[in-house]
Parts: C-alpha cells; structure tokens; sequence
C-alpha cells in the first residue's frame, strides 16, 4: 500500500487544522489553552481569531506540502514553525499575567514544543 502524507505533515497539518477550528469555536477557552488571560470577559480579543487563521494556514501548509512529498519545504516550515513556537513561549512568559505568566506559566509547552520542532526539522523524522 502507497504512503498517502508523512508522519510529520500528517500530524501536523491535522494538529493546526483542529487547532484553528477550536479557536474559531471557543475563543475563550482558546486564551486559556494559549496561556493568556481573556483581555475583556465579554468579548475576546480579535488576536485569537488572528491565531486561528494562522494555524489553518500553517495546517494547510503541512497537508500540502506533504503531499506533493517536498522534503526540504516541510523541514523549511517545521524550523519556522520553531521559531513561531518560541515566539509564543515569548509571548506567554511577558504577557502571562499571574497566571499564567513567569516561571509557573504554560510558556514550557509553547518552549519545549519548539524543541521538538527543531529536532524534527534537524534530524527529517517523519518528513
């Protein structure tokens, strides 16, 4: 049987895809899976539905990508992604608030994420 998509499109496109879709549907909650805290509990901010567009781009971009089998396009993407990923952890750790934010916030997922990202790219798993 023909490999249809790579481990690592595979995962990935579908991993931001769902993830872009959640944050559509509960912007919110979203904040809270990203490590921020809601700016406005009556509204949330237009910054998730701009998140939310990134990663179906991003999922898009994985799923393509992998199916046109473009090795060297996926581990260009999955090192930006990285680089995304470390930003985010950035973005938590200042902006965090109490919560969320410094040491005791959810930057180590957005960091450790981006690490793994980067071995992936280093060493082409799954690409």
């Amino acid at each position: 049987m023909t490999e249809i998509l790579a481990p690592t499109p595979a995962i990935l496109g579908t991993s931001m895809l769902g993830l872009g879709i959640y944050r559509i549907l509960s912007p919110r909650q979203a904040y809270t899976l990203f490590g921020l805290p809601l700016p406005d509990p009556s509204e949330p901010s237009p910054f998730i539905y701009n998140c939310a567009g990134q990663d179906l781009t991003l999922g898009a971009a994985y799923l393509l990508l992998g199916a046109q089998k473009n090795r060297e396009g996926l581990r260009a993407l999955v090192l930006a992604t990285a680089i995304a990923a470390h930003a985010d952890a950035h973005t938590v750790w200042v902006h965090g608030g109490n919560e969320y934010g410094g040491w005791k916030g959810k930057w180590v997922g957005h960091a450790l994420g981006g690490v793994v990202l980067v071995a992936v790219a280093w060493r082409g798993w799954g690409v």
